[in-house]
């Protein structure tokens, strides 16, 4: 049995426990039953209680999916073992859900694209044709961590911002105004609270505009940083933001897959 599942960024932004997208990096899974878990692992090595851990199969597990910084490597793995175990549709997105602890990043990594999640359902947005210009985080930071920085609750006016924010988002996504990506991506839910994570944030931010961004965001929770830019423009951004955030990672530059 052959699985692929790709990476994916979460909230983009506004779009807290919302939007996410699938990005061009990718686990894959070779595997076949067996009396007891016996898993060989290429490139990113997942800690031991892995979702694969618990299956009897034997096989060979291949990410480009750098672990805990932001770009969904948790759900990509939880969706691949789901899928190992016969899941699909919506007990897969149910199961998957659940285990991650919020439907973004595994609606993304299971459907491919730009999705938003909202009461269980996975809706479809136009996915720009544009760079995804990456700051990729060298030191993991567990989710849990980052979430539990936030304030439990908002201000309304966070919280009008932000509405505004993700509405303005879905009208640039499919007019195709991409100048519109700048003020529809400033957040005010997660990333100012994180900023105390990640105090270079918004020095990145800067820099990713500097370069040609047309926006920028935050990864998931962090601490990878990714921007929108136009086609040739992503090592440049890539380049500016791994330079301003003064803490180890490396630039990258991919697009939104598609499956």
């Amino acid at each position: 049995m052959k699985v692929r599942v790709p990476a994916s960024i979460a909230n983009l932004g506004p779009g807290f426990d919302v939007l996410a997208m699938a990005i061009d990096l990718w686990l894959e899974v070779e595997a076949e039953p067996a009396g007891a878990p016996d898993w060989r692992f290429e490139g990113a090595v997942p800690p031991a209680d892995h979702p694969f851990a618990k299956l009897a199969m034997k096989g060979r597990v291949k990410s480009d999916i750098p672990l805990g910084v932001g770009l969904g490597s948790s759900a990509a793995a939880r969706v691949a073992a789901l899928r190992l175990e016969g899941l699909h549709g919506a007990d897969l997105l149910a199961r998957a859900a659940t285990a991650e602890g919020h439907p973004d990043n595994v609606a993304a990594a299971i459907h491919g694209g730009l999705v938003a999640c909202v009461d269980g359902r996975v809706h479809h947005l136009p996915p720009p044709d544009l760079d995804l210009a990456l700051f990729v985080a060298a030191v993991p930071t567990p989710t849990e961590a980052a979430r539990a920085i936030l304030d439990p609750a908002v201000s309304r006016a966070d919280a009008v911002h932000n509405a505004g924010r993700l509405a303005l988002l879905v009208h640039a996504l499919y007019t195709r105004d991409w100048a519109l990506l700048r003020p529809a991506m400033d957040d005010r839910l997660h990333q100012p609270a994180r900023t105390s994570l990640y105090p270079w944030l918004p020095a990145t931010l800067d820099a990713a505009y500097a370069a040609g961004a047309w926006g920028a965001a935050l990864a998931g929770a962090g601490p990878s940083v990714f921007a929108f830019c136009r086609r040739g423009a992503g090592e440049r951004v890539a380049r500016a933001m791994t330079a301003a955030t003064e803490t180890p990672g490396e630039p990258l530059t991919s697009r939104i897959a598609s499956l």
